[in-house]
């Protein structure tokens, strides 16, 4: 009888980390997805100061060129 209490005891704290350990797993895959989502959110807005810098790059170069031939 014992035995059989000590077995269901077990059980239950086993099944009890388990339900623990989905609950952390589940909140790290949230955690890894928004990281994700930011870091292409971060990407994109790198791409974008890079377009930006370099059409006013050329833009500056332009008019560099330009001075350069009125004088």
């Amino acid at each position: 009888m014992k035995t059989l209490e000590l077995i269901t005891s077990l059980g239950i704290v086993i099944s009890i980390l388990l339900s623990i350990i989905a609950y952390f797993l589940k909140q790290l895959h949230g955690n890894f997805r928004k990281m994700e989502n930011d870091m292409a959110v971060v990407k994109a807005n790198i791409q974008l100061m890079k377009a930006e810098l370099k059409a006013n790059y050329n833009l500056l170069r332009q008019r560099m060129d330009f001075l350069e031939r009125k004088h």
